[in-house]
């Protein structure tokens, strides 16, 4: 699954927004989770500025 980088710090933001723990954001920005509030921090995230980054498969470089 495709990761979303935010600025340093946003993270910490995210998770006060939202009221969930920052393990949370980490999980759901990293693409480890794909449950309704995952996606909807990955869209805030992007709203505030982050940027999608697709994984790479290692078989296609």
């Amino acid at each position: 699954m495709a990761r979303v980088l935010v600025e340093h710090g946003e993270i910490v933001k995210l998770a006060q927004l939202l009221g969930v723990a920052r393990k949370t954001v980490r999980e759901a920005l990293s693409g480890q989770t794909n449950t309704p509030l995952a996606c909807k921090i990955r869209k805030l995230a992007l709203a505030r500025g982050g940027v999608f980054k697709p994984t790479q498969n290692p078989t296609q470089l």
